[in-house]
């Protein structure tokens, strides 16, 4: 283990979080989270995943609160902070736009395909828990996030991208 980079640093509280404005995180290595997942039995994997992205849907809707107003007048400054923060966090790269339907996520280095490995089905239901929320934060409804492909289904050798696509519900 190494010391903690200027950034992580930066993060620190002095009493043993790691804060990013009033909002707490932490780190854990993807596989240890993702083993989680790893061991359930298929059914109650499903009922996990569902879960945490139901978690993050809730969670993840206070961090985008606080980067930016709510609304399409904002939404350009809000992506643009997500996409920057996103990796700081380790959630991997995002390339995430949008048009008046909803949004779309390309995301390179998922820390939950990384964790999980190979899969006959999608794993990173956490992103599609934040698309959620920023889809509430931008168009002030609620939708539904749908990871189309995720590279945990890949045929090994392949690129490790994925897209995770959004769109709010009509």
């Amino acid at each position: 283990m190494s010391a903690p980079t200027s950034q992580t640093r930066d993060m620190m509280d002095g009493q043993g979080g790691l804060l990013l404005g009033p909002h707490r995180y932490m780190l854990i290595r993807p596989d240890a989270l993702m083993g989680l997942f790893a061991r359930l039995p298929l059914a109650e994997r499903d009922a996990a995943f569902e879960a945490i992205a139901a978690s993050v849907r809730e969670n993840g809707a206070k961090s985008a609160a606080s980067y930016a107003g709510m609304g399409l007048a904002e939404a350009d400054r809000l992506i643009r902070t997500i996409m920057d923060t996103a990796p700081q966090l380790g959630w991997g790269k995002w390339s995430l736009t949008y048009d008046e339907k909803g949004l779309d996520l390309s995301l390179h280095n998922s820390p939950f395909v990384a964790g999980f490995g190979p899969s006959e089905h999608p794993v990173c239901a956490p992103v599609c828990g934040m698309l959620e929320a920023i889809c509430t934060q931008i168009f002030g409804k609620s939708g539904s996030a749908v990871e189309t492909a995720c590279a945990s289904q890949a045929v090994q050798g392949q690129s490790k991208k994925y897209q995770c696509q959004f769109r709010v519900n009509a």
